[in-house]
């Protein structure tokens, strides 16, 4: 087993190292064809503070952008949990560094670091998927079973007392058992076999699991609440090669169903009587019953605050750190997008509206009835847009009886502020002016 899991790992490396190498083959043979564009990037690093400016002056926010902000931000706390309870953070604080020096050399036009990043993003996303395949497998089956795991709640403090006693009498006969304490993550499709028993935790109960003669002391109890849920379960063993060689079968499936899920697992050593917790890929040793009652408190007020109001506002605060980055890199992303996403162009008819018109004065016929105004901005900016309140205002305060020829100007146009005018076509109109009184006495 430690062979081939030693093996998987150099494969996996080995592939890593082509990529990078041919990547790189890939950028020198392709740097001497951009050294003209490479000169002209470094001239235009200034140039996007007045579009952000103009950007920033123009942009709108609605309800619909902050559901997808929101949205974001909660997948990246979620990535951010799984990665921290991983033992990953270094390696996710890495990445966010590219990403911003990436989204730096966009914003700043810096061709020659983008030219880098462009060539080397598949093989990036190819050494993600085989150095995080672990914690990428974990996300998905965490979003795949949200809302299906069961409402689990802490032990109250009889059963927690019986607990520890029981476990440290366990450890003091050197009795080998397994403990499963279910957190937030469904186990079901990590767990294999056993019997379901859903009864009511009691010492007696505990250490006739255990005994030698039962057939399933072997296995893993699973302890939800106050019951026993289910015994003579097996776990996932541990996939590290060291791990392997370090512990024994019960250490390696507890480390094993912590690496794949938040649950703690709670072994007693057959062979040296100790105690030992494993959660979050790791292993802790607990010395005495003391210590073991206030780990396992700590890990029923993080994961189950609604037991008390204290924990559930102390566990909010806890995360609060971690939401607000979440939500500060969901907001630069959706500024990063909305700001660098191209304009796109639009068509409509505009129909013309004379206003300061004397009042014995009357526009009786003018040429084109309409004009085509081009407006330009993001897709999302023509939502709003209702194509009827487009209207050419044209001043005629200044005109005479004949005909007239009348400029349409940009400031002529009503239009929402967040979109530019591209194009007015045609850019002008003839009118023709008659006195209202005149046309009365011809009628007549």
């Amino acid at each position: 087993m430690p062979t081939l899991l030693f093996a998987s790992g150099v494969k996996n490396y080995i592939i890593i190292i082509c990529l990078i190498l041919y990547n790189i083959f890939h950028i020198i043979c392709y740097i001497p064809h951009n050294m003209p564009y490479f000169a002209s990037a470094i001239q235009n690093a200034i140039i996007p503070y007045h579009s952000l400016s103009s950007f920033l002056q123009k942009a709108t926010f609605n309800y619909s952008d902050l559901l997808d902000i929101l949205i974001v931000a909660t997948l990246i706390f979620f990535l951010f949990e799984l990665f921290k309870s991983t033992h990953s953070m270094p390696i996710l604080f890495g990445i966010l560094f590219l990403a911003i020096l990436y989204g730096l050399s966009v914003f700043f036009q810096l061709r020659l670091t983008q030219t880098i990043f462009n060539a080397l993003f598949g093989i990036f996303v190819i050494i993600l998927v085989i150095v995080f395949q672990k914690e990428l497998r974990r996300f998905f089956g965490l979003i795949g079973v949200i809302g299906l795991k069961q409402r689990n709640f802490s032990p109250q403090e009889t059963v927690l007392q019986i607990l520890v006693k029981t476990i440290g009498q366990l450890a003091e006969h050197r009795t080998g058992a397994l403990f499963v304490f279910p957190g937030n993550e469904n186990l079901e499709r990590h767990l294999e076999g056993g019997f379901l028993l859903n009864g009511k935790i009691s010492k007696s109960l505990i250490l006739s699991l255990f005994d030698a003669s039962s057939p399933g002391h072997d296995g893993a109890v699973v302890i939800e609440g106050d019951q026993v849920k289910r015994f003579a379960v097996h776990l996932p063993l541990a996939e590290s090669g060291e791990t392997a060689r370090k512990y024994g079968t019960r250490h390696r499936a507890a480390l094993g169903l912590s690496e794949k899920t938040d649950a703690l697992i709670v072994v007693v050593s057959e062979e040296k009587g100790t105690i030992t917790l494993a959660h979050n890929r790791k292993m802790t040793t607990v010395n005495s019953a003391d210590e073991l009652e206030k780990k396992l408190r700590k890990f029923f007020d993080k994961k189950f605050p609604q037991a008390r109001i204290h924990s559930y506002a102390k566990s909010l605060l806890s995360y609060a750190p971690m939401a607000i980055l979440s939500l500060t890199i969901a907001s630069c992303l959706w500024l990063f997008i909305t700001y660098s996403t191209s304009d796109i162009q639009r068509k409509f008819a505009v129909s013309i509206q004379f206003k300061n018109l004397a009042p014995d004065f009357v526009a009786d016929d003018y040429n084109p009835e309409d004009i085509v105004v081009v407006l330009s901005g993001h897709e999302s900016d023509f939502k709003p847009l209702d194509p009827q309140s487009l209207k050419a205002s044209i001043d005629l305060s200044k005109t005479t009886t004949g005909w007239h020829t009348v400029l349409v100007k940009k400031e002529n146009i009503n239009h929402p502020s967040i979109l530019s005018i591209a194009s007015i076509e045609p850019e002008v109109i003839k009118v023709h002016i008659a006195k209202v009184q005149a046309e009365l006495q011809v009628e007549q």
